[in-house]
C-alpha cells in the first residue's frame, strides 16, 4: 500500500511537470511562439536592410556616375599629392603611393598628379566624351559650353542620371559629325586606323594620357635635375627667334644656342633631355623636327625619367592633344585643371 501511494504522488507530480501551467510542454510552446517571432522580427529586419543598401547603391551609382578612369601605373612613375600654402608656411609636394585613397579625388578639385625619376611632373588625362553647346549656332566665334562625360575603361559608354548611355564616335574618313547634337567620344583617346587617323588618334584604345604639368626646361639652373645627353643632336645652327628673346627691334634669325651649350654654331651637340618641373627655363632655340625627336627617344635606355619603351609612348604633343587638353580646360572642370596643372 505504502508503495502504491507513493507511485501515485510521483505520478501526480510527473504529470503537473509535465502539462501543468509551467510545465513543459507549456514552455515548449511558449519557445516555440516566441521562436516564431523572433524569426518574424528577423526577417523585417533582413528586408529593410536589404531595402537600404539598394537605395545606398543606387544613390551611389547617381553620384558617381561621372567617375574618370583611374591612373594607369607607368614605371619611373611616383603619385604626388600637394599641401596648400598657409600664412606660415608655403605649399608642398608630397610623394605618395598608387594605393593612396586620398592621392586623387575629382570631386574634391584633386586630379592625379604624378613625378617621374628626375623630378618633373606629369598630369592624368582620363578618357572622355563632350558636346559643345554653342551661345549662337549662327555664330561659333561667339564661343559656347562644352560639356564633358568621362567614359568606363576603353568603352565608348558613360552614365548620366543613372541611365547608362554609349557616346559616339567617327566611323567614316569623310564623315561630319556633329557635337552640338550628340557626346563623341574626343578622337586623342580613339583607335583610328579604320578611318585613317582623320582626326589625329591612335592605333589603339586609351583609358587615358599623361600630359607634362609644366612647358619642356633645361636641367641644372634652377632644379635640381642633372644634365644627361640623349641620342639625338641638334641639326641646325640658325634659329628665327622673337625680337623679345633677341633683344632686337624685330624677330630675326640668330645663332642656335642653348642655356647649357651657348652658341654652339655647326657642332650639333647632343641634346639634353628636357625637364618639366616648374621656376626651369624654357627650352628654346630648337626647331620642330629636334623637338620631335627629343621628345621621342624620352624613354629610350639611360634616360633620366625612369620610363622604359615597354611601358610608355612618349612624343610632342598632336593637334588633336592639344584639343582634348583645351575641351577639358572649358567644361565644368576648368577651375579643377587651372587650380592643379599648367600646360
Amino acid at each position: 500500500m505504502v508503495t502504491l501511494i507513493i507511485l501515485i504522488i510521483l505520478a501526480s507530480v510527473s504529470i503537473n511537470m509535465i502539462v501543468g501551467d509551467n510545465g513543459i510542454i507549456t514552455e515548449a510552446q511558449s519557445a516555440a511562439k516566441q521562436t516564431e517571432e523572433i524569426q518574424i522580427n528577423t526577417q523585417s529586419y533582413m528586408n529593410q536592410l536589404q531595402k537600404e543598401l539598394e537605395e545606398k547603391i543606387e544613390g551611389q551609382v547617381a553620384v558617381n556616375e561621372d567617375i574618370p578612369n583611374a591612373p594607369e601605373q607607368i614605371e619611373g612613375m611616383i603619385p604626388i599629392k600637394f599641401t596648400e600654402p598657409t600664412d606660415t608656411a608655403m605649399g608642398s609636394v608630397q610623394e605618395t603611393n598608387w594605393e593612396d585613397n586620398s592621392w586623387y579625388d575629382y570631386s574634391q578639385s584633386k586630379w592625379a598628379n604624378t613625378k617621374s625619376e628626375d623630378g618633373s611632373m606629369w598630369v592624368w588625362i582620363p578618357r572622355y566624351a563632350y558636346k559643345i553647346t554653342y551661345k549662337n549656332p549662327e555664330n561659333k566665334s561667339e564661343g559656347g559650353t562644352i560639356e564633358v562625360r568621362f567614359l568606363e575603361g576603353t568603352s565608348d559608354n558613360y552614365y548620366e542620371n543613372g541611365e547608362l548611355k554609349t557616346a559616339k564616335r567617327q566611323t567614316t574618313e569623310d564623315e561630319m559629325v556633329d557635337t552640338t547634337i550628340d557626346f563623341y567620344v574626343h578622337p586623342a583617346f580613339t583607335n583610328e586606323t579604320s578611318i585613317n587617323f582623320a582626326n589625329g588618334g591612335w592605333d589603339t584604345e586609351l583609358t587615358g594620357m599623361y600630359v607634362a604639368k609644366f612647358e619642356a626646361g633645361f636641367p641644372e639652373g634652377n632644379n635640381d635635375t642633372p644634365s644627361v645627353k640623349s641620342s639625338v643632336s641638334y641639326t641646325q645652327d640658325r634659329s628665327w627667334v622673337t625680337a623679345v628673346e633677341a633683344g632686337t627691334a624685330s624677330d630675326s634669325s640668330q645663332d642656335a644656342r642653348n642655356w647649357l651649350d651657348g652658341i654652339y654654331g655647326s657642332n650639333y651637340p647632343k641634346i639634353s633631355y628636357p625637364v618639366f618641373q616648374p621656376l626651369t627655363y624654357s627650352m628654346n632655340y630648337i626647331n620642330q623636327n629636334d623637338a620631335y625627336n627629343i621628345c621621342k627617344v624620352m624613354n629610350e635606355s639611360g634616360n633620366i625619367y625612369g620610363f622604359t619603351t615597354s611601358s610608355s609612348d612618349t612624343h610632342l604633343i598632336k593637334s588633336s592633344e592639344w584639343g582634348m587638353i583645351s575641351y577639358l580646360s572649358y567644361s565644368k572642370y576648368r577651375n579643377q585643371w587651372a587650380r592643379y596643372s599648367h600646360q
